[in-house]
Formats: C-alpha cells, sequence, structure tokens
C-alpha cells in the first residue's frame, strides 16, 4: 500500500509554522509498516488543494490530511474532498452535540461560522473530537482511504493514537513488524561517528542506518523487521549492543533519553548533589538540569557570574587571578567550579566561562574560547574548547559539553 501525507495550511508556506505534524505521522507510518512515499503541503486555496489531492487519489492508497477543519473562511478541507470525490457535504449530529458540548464548556455561543464544522462529506466515518471542536474522519471509497485529522498537533496526536492506528492495524494487519531504536551519542562529530561504525554497517543485511546530526548531539537510527515483535526486538537490541560496544562512552542513551535525563539519574543513583557558576552560558546549564522533573533532588543552585565582581564577591575568585589571566581562562574556570561547590554546598561544581560573541573577543582569545571545570573537593578536572557558530550555538554547545563533563565524571567514579 502506498500512502501520502497532506499538510493544509498557508501559514506552512509562509514559514510560520513548523509543520511537525508530518514529521508524526510519517513515523508513525513506518512502525505500522505502511510505504510512505509522498509527504506534501498546500495552503488554503481551494485550486491548489483540488489539485493536490487529484494527484494524491491517483498514485496513493492512503491520504492522511492535517488541517483547514477549523470555522473559518480559509478553513475548505471537507469542502475539497467532497468536490474531488464527487460527494455531498451532510449534517453529522454527533459533531454537532460535540461542538455545543466543548463551546457551552467556554461559555462561548454557537455561530453560523462554527456550524460549518459539521458537515463531513458523505460515508466518512466521524471521529469525534474530545480534544476541539473539529472533528476527523476515515473515508474509504474507490479503494481509496482518505483520513483528515485538525491541523493542532496535540488534537492530531491523540486523534490518531486512538482512532487511526488501531483501524489501520485491524485493516491491514502487517506481515511483518517493522521498528527502529535510536542511539544518543555526544563528544563525537558526525563523520566521526561514521568513520567509526562504517566497516559494521556495511556488513548488515537485516538492517537500515540513519545518522543524523544536532549541535552536540549525534543519532544513529536502526531499522528492521521481522514476523514478530519479540524477534524485532531481539534484532535490535542485537544491533545496539554492538554498535554501543564499538562507540564506547560517547553513547549516552537511546530514543527519547535526553542528555539531561541520564545526568540526573547517575546524580540519584550515586546520591550527589551538584550546583553551577556560569558566565557565557547565562543560565542555560541550569536550566537544561532543572528541565527534568525531581531535579530538586540533586541540583543545588547557581550563580550566573557575568560579571567579575560577582565572580569575586560570590565565587570567592580573587581580583588578582581575573586581572592575570583575565574572566576566560582555565584559572578563572577552576575556582569558579571551586566557589560554587562551596557556596551552594555541593558535592561536586561545574563551571563555564567562555566568549560568546560576537564580541568580547582579542587577538590571542577568539570567539568561541570555552573554559569549564568540575570540582568535587578532592580534584578539579577542566576542559578547554575552541567552539563555532552563532552565540547561541556556542552557548548550547558549552552547556552541552558541560554536561556531558559531568556524566564522564559520574561514570568513571
Amino acid at each position: 500500500m502506498k500512502a501520502e501525507i497532506i499538510s493544509i495550511g498557508s501559514e506552512i508556506l509562509r514559514g510560520q509554522i513548523t509543520d511537525t505534524n508530518a514529521n508524526f505521522i510519517a513515523k508513525k507510518l513506518v512502525e505500522l509498516g505502511i510505504d510512505l512515499e509522498h509527504i506534501s503541503a498546500v495552503g488554503d486555496n481551494p485550486k491548489s488543494l483540488l489539485s493536490t489531492l487529484k494527484l494524491a487519489l491517483q498514485r496513493s492508497d492512503l491520504i492522511i490530511t492535517t488541517g483547514g477543519l477549523g470555522p473559518t473562511e480559509d478553513d475548505i478541507t471537507y469542502q475539497t474532498i467532497a468536490r474531488a470525490l464527487n460527494l455531498k457535504l451532510i449534517k453529522y449530529p454527533e459533531a454537532e452535540e460535540n461542538l455545543k458540548r466543548i463551546l457551552k464548556k467556554i461559555n462561548k455561543t454557537i455561530s453560523p461560522s462554527n456550524l460549518k464544522q459539521v458537515y463531513l462529506p458523505e460515508g466518512a466515518k466521524i471521529i469525534v473530537n474530545q480534544y476541539g471542536t473539529a472533528p476527523a474522519m476515515i473515508l474509504e471509497k474507490d479503494n481509496k482511504i482518505i483520513c483528515s485529522f485538525p491541523g493542532v498537533p496535540h488534537e492530531m496526536k491523540n486523534l490518531i493514537e486512538k482512532n487511526l492506528i488501531p483501524y489501520l492495524k485491524k485493516k491491514f494487519p502487517p506481515s511483518t513488524i517493522k521498528k527502529s531504536k535510536t542511539l544518543k551519542i555526544t563528544g563525537l562529530g558526525e563523520s566521526s561517528v561514521n568513520e567509526l561504525i562504517r566497516e559494521y554497517i556495511n556488513k548488515q543485511t537485516n538492517f537500515s542506518f540513519g545518522i543524523y546530526a544536532n549541535p552536540e548531539d549525534i543519532q544513529v537510527q536502526v531499522t528492521t523487521q521481522a514476523p514478530t515483535e519479540k524477534e524485532v526486538e531481539k534484532l535490535l537490541q542485537s544491533s545496539v549492543n554492538q554498535l554501543t560496544k564499538i562507540l564506547g562512552n560517547y553513547v549516552y542513551g537511546t530514543d527519547k533519553q535526553s542528555l539531561e535525563e541520564v545526568v540526573g539519574n547517575l546524580l540519584k543513583t550515586k546520591k550527589l548533589k551538584v550546583a553551577v557558576a556560569e558566565s557565557c552560558t547565562g543560565g542555560m546549564l541550569g536550566k537544561m538540569i532543572t528541565r527534568i522533573p525531581g531535579s530538586s533532588e540533586y541540583f543545588q543552585g547557581g550563580v550566573i557570574s557575568y560579571n567579575a565582581k560577582v565572580k569575586e564577591d560570590l565565587l570567592k575568585v580573587p581580583p588578582k587571578v581575573i586581572k592575570k589571566y583575565g574572566e576566560v581562562s582555565n584559572q578563572t574556570a577552576i575556582l569558579m567550579a571551586e566557589g560554587v561547590r562551596r557556596c551552594c554546598h555541593s558535592d561536586i561544581g561545574i563551571s563555564v566561562t567562555g566568549i560568546a560573541g560576537p564580541g568580547g573577543a582579542t587577538e590571542k582569545k577568539k570567539v568561541g574560547l570555552v573554559y569549564m571545570a568540575l570540582a568535587d573537593g578532592k580534584k578539579t578536572i577542566t576542559q578547554k574548547h575552541q567552539l563555532f557558530g552563532s552565540r547561541q550555538l556556542i552557548r548550547l554547545r558549552s552547556t552541552r559539553r558541560a554536561l556531558n563533563l559531568l556524566r564522564n565524571y559520574l561514570i568513571s567514579n
């Protein structure tokens, strides 16, 4: 079966929003073993949408649309689908009941434009939207299946999980189960990861691999298929184990695990507390650590010591050190880490100081120069990095490298 996704909305084409809906649906189709051959975006234009739908009906068996189900004049999805299939729009009482329920809940009266949402193409299997006013649908006609869902991501995701996926599983039970697993890697660049695992990848016949790069975060996706869930999981785990053996401690987690979550779990397991002293990252390190629920178990606090006087007064970095070596220096980073560990009463102190740019550089200290340190009261570990990119990217890279410094410390101790 050939599948196609059509994202509807002029705001997508204008770049006002990022189309995350298509990405979500694509992943779900892959999990079901359904071949996705086309993804397109089209504006709220009846002529353009009609031609897109007609083309999709010619080349695909399953068409999934998102967006264009609202009450405004430019919400034209159901009208255009009806036109493409030569069907009438008819009123669905269950859609009207749900609309009244939702609007009553928010003390809003029904307007004529709202009632537009209760008309769907005849023959559609309506999906009542418990999360909003726009109903979804599944429509079978002439050996084609058209499914339409709201463009609001949380509405779309819930309706697809609870309605479309069970429908497709029942309608097209897979002969094989296809699944993926993702390894998350930090501390290595994309090309280095590729070089390390290339020989292994080239020897595999039952797997497909993808390498995807984000700042300081490389992901290797492993995909395979087998007749049963148990066999797929066994194959995937075997491949993941082999890749982890090759990449070692550069692998920090799998699938949805984040670096800050992994670090948090290590801190909890070892019953250690951490504090941060930040300069160029401006609080980003503390923010990332505390993004994880329950981080109060291991995060003591932090000092954003952007100014030299704050480094001196709060972190007890002697003025003579700053005068001699500068705020961006190995020596200052060490004293910042040791100072924040003491003043926040933590087991570990981490510091980051650097030049995020675009200004602040000198002939000897370029934009992207970053020093970081980790102190535990017995020893202090330091790192020097020359990073590249925009100001925001340098700050992000610095933050993730500081987190990885902490992760590697916790693993080795």
